[in-house]
């Protein structure tokens, strides 16, 4: 008998034990030990003086039925340090410096109303900080394509001078937010993705989530570039894919700023098991050096390089000047003059295929394409004869030109506030100069000759995977309604 019970007792006890380790492995259940759950306070859209978010979308959402709504996140997080060395291969390891400290920050969110338009698809940005205050800088570029598709976009406000300026803007609305500095930055990142996958009721209204990618552009980039080799297991947890927009070779310490004591090229660590796909224009891999962080695509990995883009361009500035003027009117007084012309080449087109294939990625397990990479001999772009970059992606602009891309715009006009304001942004947007009348004629005997063989080329770059259709539409109208020739 007291053998049949000791049986009776172990059968118990292994049928408890496979179902807490069932739970341990469930995703959810995993996720929750790795990273802890924020507490979301929803902010009203009247809150504070300006009654509105700061970035609120200059469109009108509900024109797309979409719906905007703003969140304060809040909660602890760890402050870390690095254990061991950190190597150029992005095997690093972490070590808690601080834990549980507390913070609170603010989501912005950008949705569908009606579950039946959302995708699936939860693209989560880190808000960019260049300019000490949240940048929406991939909405900025990608707003065509999150909307036509269905997307959900939320802006993690991660860093210290993102939040310290929310204060400043509207210190009644956002008087309870507080980050002691960026190093709480990787797990809010984290955090945030949580709160989609387990509270999306509050969060997003209940729309069903089949993904998130997590992206960020140039400062934010090196920060994720830092989350997805130190916090890998976090990361994989969390989000389903990364997009890498703009990173340079270095990465960013766990505190601060942009390191200056990491390895001086970073890869993605060979164990990586993260979906990720990193796009770097013309000036990010020359003048940025990421060339030296270049690597092989692999099953997880693919490396996207764009010939004759700038690290930013016109179309960015444009959709984001007008944001920020709204928002800082003192800024309706300064212009953006630079030496040369901004930069023309249309990054967001390919921008929105990276967020596409991305999303392909996630749903049906099929990776992006593999592109080619931008040509460099002795120390130097290689280029045609028209002056623009060869090998990479080849968007019909380059393939049949109208002008020289590139990203040497270092001159700048002005005085005072343009001044300022120039030198610190011309630098980063490129410039385009324009073919003369003499050789546009040259290279198309007519306007049909010329819409043709554009309409060719993009049809390439469709096929490829590199333009989107509804891009491609777009592209060859602005070609059939160009003076080419004049």
């Amino acid at each position: 008998m007291p053998t049949q019970i000791d049986s009776r007792v172990m059968l118990r006890l292994l049928i408890l034990w496979l179902a807490s380790l069932t739970v341990l492995l469930s995703p959810s259940s995993h996720a929750d030990a790795l990273v802890a759950q924020p507490l979301l306070t929803p902010i009203p859209d009247n809150a504070g003086l300006k009654q509105r978010p700061f970035i609120s979308s200059i469109l009108d959402l509900s024109q797309y039925g979409y719906v905007e709504r703003e969140f304060q996140m809040s909660g602890t997080a760890n402050l870390y340090d690095a254990d061991g060395r950190w190597r150029s291969d992005g095997l690093w390891n972490t070590t808690i410096a601080q834990a549980d400290v507390p913070y609170a920050t603010r989501l912005l969110v950008r949705r569908p109303a009606d579950p039946q338009q959302f995708n699936g698809i939860v693209v989560v940005e880190w808000l960019n900080n260049t300019a000490f205050m949240d940048v929406d800088v991939i909405w900025a570029q990608s707003h065509d394509e999150l909307l036509r598709e269905g997307y959900a976009w939320i802006g993690v406000s991660a860093q210290f001078f993102g939040v310290t300026m929310l204060k400043s803007w509207d210190r009644e609305r956002y008087g309870e937010l507080s980050l002691p500095n960026d190093g709480v930055s990787y797990d809010l990142f984290s955090q945030a993705a949580n709160a989609v996958r387990n509270q999306s009721a509050l969060l997003l209204d209940g729309l069903p989530v089949k993904g998130i990618i997590g992206a960020g552009e140039s400062q934010s980039a090196i920060r994720l570039t830092t989350y997805v080799n130190a916090f890998q297991a976090q990361a994989v947890q969390m989000y389903d894919a990364i997009l890498l927009y703009s990173r340079f070779a270095l990465a960013a310490p766990l505190k601060a700023g942009i390191s200056l004591v990491s390895p001086s090229r970073v890869y993605i660590r060979p164990d990586n098991r993260l979906k990720i796909l990193q796009f770097e224009t013309e000036q990010d891999i020359f003048m940025f050096l990421f060339r030296l962080a270049r690597q092989a695509d692999t099953e997880y990995l693919r490396s996207w390089e764009l010939p004759g883009a700038s690290h930013y361009d016109a179309y960015g500035v444009g959709n984001l000047l007008p944001q920020y003027q709204r928002d800082f009117p003192a800024l309706s007084t300064i212009q953006l003059v630079c030496r040369n012309s901004l930069n023309q080449i249309p990054q967001h087109y390919v921008v929105n295929a990276a967020l596409s294939a991305m999303s392909q990625w996630i749903t049906g397990g099929e990776p992006p394409p593999q592109s080619d990479r931008i040509e460099y001999r002795n120390w130097k772009v290689v280029r045609d004869e028209h002056g623009n970059a060869l090998g990479g992606i080849r968007l019909p602009h380059l393939e049949v030109p109208t002008a020289t891309h590139n990203y040497a715009n270092y001159g700048v006009i002005g005085s005072g506030g343009n001044f300022l304001v120039n030198s610190f942004a011309c630098p980063f947007l490129g410039n385009s100069v324009p073919f003369d009348q003499k050789k546009l004629a040259a290279l198309y005997s007519s306007h049909e000759e010329y819409v043709a063989r554009f309409t060719a080329a993009a049809g390439v770059a469709l096929e490829q995977g590199f333009l989107l259709p509804a891009d491609f539409a777009a592209a060859v109208a602005e070609a059939q309604a160009a003076q080419v020739p004049w």
